[in-house]
Formats: structure tokens, C-alpha cells, sequence
């Protein structure tokens, strides 16, 4: 495993449970840590420094913090390489980036794994969703049914 990937990703965990859910995305400095962390982790990746599943895993968590659509895409070929190479985590990295990078081109998400607040400050799932993926289909990613999504979002992070 790779060290540095290793104590980048938790860095990155780390900065987000200090902020909380209500300040992150809209934290400056927050934003300005995780390109540092993109351009570490581009440099390592371009080095051939991934080796075993983890190593994906903890890339692709950090480049599912990014901010373009190139970046959402990059975390889903990295949660998949990771997915592919056992790391049962993976799934829903995978699940969740490919649903970020669909909305970021202006497509419907699949899973539902992506939330936003609404004009009176509720979370809800980000339209629009894809309403012919199964809950099934959700449970081989390890996300959960559409009708369980919005309170497994608030368990996990409020």
C-alpha cells in the first residue's frame, strides 16, 4: 500500500469531519486542500504508484472530492479499478462517482446517491434520478434503497 496515498486520504476524511456536513463544499480553504491532494495524487498515479486496491480506493475518494466533471470521472475509473481488485468499499465510491460525474454533464443520477438542500434548508435527493434502476441494482453497490437513501445521507453525515 502506499503510504502518502494512504495519509492523503485520511487527511481528506479527517478535514471533512471536522468541518461537518453543513460547511463542506463551501469551505475556501477546504477547496483549495483537496486540489493540493488532486495534483499530489495525479503525480502519483502518474508515477505508477498505485499498486493494490486500496491504493485506487483512496485516489478515487479524493478525486470524488473534486470540482469538474473530469475529476467525478477520474474517481469512477479509480473506484472501479479498486471494485474489480476486491475492495468491497469500493462499490459505493464507485456508485456515488458515477452518479456525481452523470449530474455534473447534466444526466440523471442512477443510484441516488447524491443530496442537496432545498430552499428550506432540507436535504433531498439531487434530481434528476434515474428511475429505472432497481433497488437491486442499488444493493450490489452497497447503496441502499431509494426509499432508505435520505436517512442512511443523515445518519452517515448529520
Amino acid at each position: 500500500m502506499n503510504e502518502e496515498l494512504k495519509a492523503l486520504y485520511k487527511a481528506d476524511v479527517n478535514e471533512r469531519k471536522k468541518l461537518g456536513s453543513s460547511k463542506v463544499g463551501a469551505d475556501e480553504e477546504l477547496l483549495e486542500h483537496d486540489k493540493e491532494r488532486r495534483k499530489r495524487v495525479k503525480e502519483i498515479i502518474d508515477s505508477g504508484g498505485l499498486k493494490v486496491a486500496k491504493d485506487f480506493y483512496h485516489a478515487a475518494l479524493i478525486f470524488q472530492h473534486g470540482e469538474a466533471s473530469k475529476d467525478f470521472q477520474k474517481a469512477n475509473e479509480l473506484a472501479r479499478k479498486a471494485m474489480e481488485m476486491g475492495d468491497e468499499r469500493a462499490k459505493w465510491l464507485f456508485a456515488a462517482s458515477l452518479d456525481r460525474w452523470l449530474l455534473s454533464v447534466g444526466k440523471p443520477q442512477k443510484f441516488g446517491t447524491q443530496f442537496i438542500q432545498n430552499s428550506q434548508g432540507e436535504w433531498e435527493v439531487v434530481q434528476p434520478l434515474d428511475a429505472s434502476v432497481t433497488d437491486e441494482e442499488r444493493a450490489k453497490y452497497n447503496v441502499p434503497p431509494l426509499s432508505k437513501a435520505l436517512e442512511a445521507f443523515k445518519q452517515k453525515y448529520m
